[in-house]
């Protein structure tokens, strides 16, 4: 008799919707060098993924621009909304033609990658977004918001007023206009108060409240004004969701609720049947609870937002961080996660992601099996113990890495941390020898930040005490085991180029940088802040020594990290192949730590100094004023 068919067993997911979260298709990383998006989009059908975002730009740069010095259209290049792939009648020829083009063929291609691969492709817009300046001297009477952050814009930015019916019309045609180009798309997540979007009367704009002249009358109430607010914000929700629905009955709305502090518990009550939310970690405040049980009730998803890698430093390994995250998730009953992983081109050895894999595929499966496993397939079965201490080492450091560092996680690059010169009195050197990293430093000529590194414009981050807490932290428990790791696979691990050991060395030397970067912005808030707070001179020479002390350590840190990136291959930061932005560093970075090396050099025995008075500066080429 033939041998019995094997009965296939089929283990649902524990995770229903598993979306990728990360700026690698729809914002700046997808100009990173190693970059390749079908091999990323094969990656997370492996890994087992089911949605994919696929909106990024097909151009290097967005359209928008901004007067000199402005730098807020920086911030358009990630995330872009609906009417930077199509147009409607109403928009026809603000944006030009082989601009959406080329950014719409973009759309298709990823889309097509996603259909290839088994994932369902959606977009995470930016919206409802700006219009250009142009478009107001033709319809100033549909103007809405005053959208844009004032401290990096010295051009206001207006979103449409969405309770007009023509702007409602507008964006009905944008949306159908999508689907008949790109008709699989399964969702759109709505982010909005950032990237040149926003909604009327919110609470959250940066501006303040403000919008148009339909939705609110003049002596309303707080409360009132909330209620319609939100009203509103629902309009554009059911709007996009009805022509989604039209087209995909499986179509669904994904609303980003972290900016709308006042306007959240009305908004709650309207979602469902289709309209979820989404968690960046902004959601759970004190209301929580309540918000938690009136999304089961309504019957709304909460796509909760998971961390299982890392921008700054991709590949660093935190495998049972990840872990914890991801069973503390399944725990609460949610069944649907918005994470990001690594593309493999860039992080050939993630072993967060390898979690991520195993829990998606095989659901209760134990953390120790899956280090195990993976380090006997990558190290071999000698060393694979080795492997997995090395693992567990580095994410006890990452654990211990203490929150509330200034610009330590997204914005990181955005104020040029590694490039820039830890001094006492940054204003000391001159303008023109600090532009080669002001160019891209997020901040106005007029912004502290430029000076102080615990400043950004109008308010501080930390105390003296608390950097000066969080400084030890990173020396008693971050660094040292990363220290530990780097001991060992120096001493007692034969390294050959493109092994796991090799790249995890060169990965865990660029953690012990970034870490050591953090820690000296700690210590340099600490010692010249409290430099210029103390008033006997004992305690003014002993803040004088912390700041001696910080710079001695970044510039060996800052020596140590150039040579990483003068000897090694491994892509320890994402590095762009079309040059450098404000969000990535480009193949001219040694050029740029070398400079940094200099100056710091130059400028070490300075005396600690922060202009109070600098955001009233004028440019420096105004007549008229000193």
């Amino acid at each position: 008799m033939g041998r019995k068919p094997a009965r296939r067993i089929s283990v649902e997911r524990p995770f229903l919707w598993m979306r990728n979260l990360s700026d690698y298709l729809v914002g700046s990383l997808r100009r990173a060098r190693k970059f390749d998006a079908e091999d990323y989009m094969r990656q997370l059908a492996e890994q087992a993924f089911t949605h994919v975002t696929i909106n990024g730009l097909g151009t290097d740069l967005p359209h928008e621009s901004g007067p000199p010095g402005d730098v807020y259209f920086w911030f358009y290049d990630y995330s872009p909304d609906l009417d930077q792939f199509v147009d409607s009648s109403l928009i026809k020829g603000f944006y030009p033609k082989e601009y959406l083009q080329k950014n719409l063929e973009t759309l298709k291609r990823n889309a097509e990658l996603a259909r290839r691969f088994g994932l369902v492709p959606g977009l995470h817009i930016n919206s409802p977004r700006s219009m250009p300046e142009e478009f107001w001297q033709k319809y100033p009477y549909l103007r809405g918001a005053r959208v844009d952050h004032p401290r990096e814009s010295f051009l206001p930015r207006y979103t449409l007023a969405m309770a007009h019916p023509v702007v409602q019309q507008h964006y009905r045609e944008l949306m159908r206009n999508l689907l008949n180009e790109v008709p699989d798309i399964g969702f759109i997540h709505v982010w909005t108060n950032d990237s040149g979007a926003g909604f009327e009367f919110t609470s959250s704009l940066y501006a303040g409240r403000n919008g148009g002249p339909y939705l609110i009358r003049e002596w309303k109430s707080d409360e009132e004004i909330e209620l319609k607010a939100a009203e509103n914000v629902l309009t554009y929700y059911r709007l996009l969701f009805d022509e989604g629905r039209a087209r995909n009955p499986e179509f669904r709305i994904i609303c980003d609720l972290g900016p709308f502090y006042k306007e959240r518990r009305y908004i709650v009550r309207g979602l469902g049947g289709g309209i979820d939310a989404g968690s960046f970690g902004y959601f759970e405040g004190p209301a929580w609870r309540d918000e938690e049980r009136m999304l089961r009730k309504v019957g709304a998803w909460n796509h909760r937002k998971v961390d299982v890698a890392d921008n700054n430093i991709p590949g660093l390994p935190f495998p049972a961080l990840v872990y914890d995250r991801l069973m503390d998730v399944l725990r609460r009953g949610d069944r649907w996660i918005l994470t990001a992983t690594t593309p493999r081109t860039i992080a050939p050895f993630d072993i967060n992601a390898e979690v991520l894999k195993a829990i998606q595929q095989q659901g209760a499966v134990a953390l120790e099996d899956i280090l195990q496993n993976t380090a006997v397939q990558w190290a071999g079965l000698d060393k694979a113990s080795l492997l997995v201490g090395y693992w567990k080492l580095a994410d006890k450091a990452v654990r211990a890495c203490p929150p509330g560092i200034p610009y330590s996680t997204f914005g990181f690059p955005w104020f040029r941390l590694w490039v820039r010169p830890f001094v006492p009195n940054i204003d000391a050197i001159p303008e023109a020898e600090r532009a080669y990293y002001e160019r891209y430093l997020i901040a106005t000529f007029n912004n502290p930040t430029r000076v102080d590194l615990n400043n950004d414009m109008m308010w501080n981050f930390l105390t003296v005490r608390e950097a000066r807490a969080k400084k030890r932290t990173i020396d008693a428990k971050v660094l040292p085991p990363l220290r530990s790791i780097l001991n060992s696979l120096q001493k007692d691990v034969e390294k050959e180029a493109g092994n796991v050991f090799e790249d995890l060395e060169v990965r865990i030397r660029a953690a012990h940088a970034f870490y050591t970067t953090l820690r000296n912005v700690t210590a340099w808030i600490e010692g010249v802040h409290g430099y210029r707070q103390a008033k006997a001179l004992r305690e003014k020479e002993q803040y004088r020594e912390v700041v001696r002390e910080m710079i001695d350590r970044e510039l060996a840190n800052t020596k140590d990290l150039l040579d990483l990136w003068n000897t090694s291959s491994v892509e320890f930061i994402p590095i762009a192949r079309t040059g450098e932005s404000l969000h990535m560093y480009g193949t001219n970075f040694g050029d740029l730590l070398a400079r940094k090396i200099a100056l710091m050099e130059r400028h070490r025995d300075d005396e600690p100094f922060i202009d109070p008075h600098y955001m009233w500066r004028m440019p420096a080429r105004t007549s008229g004023h000193s």
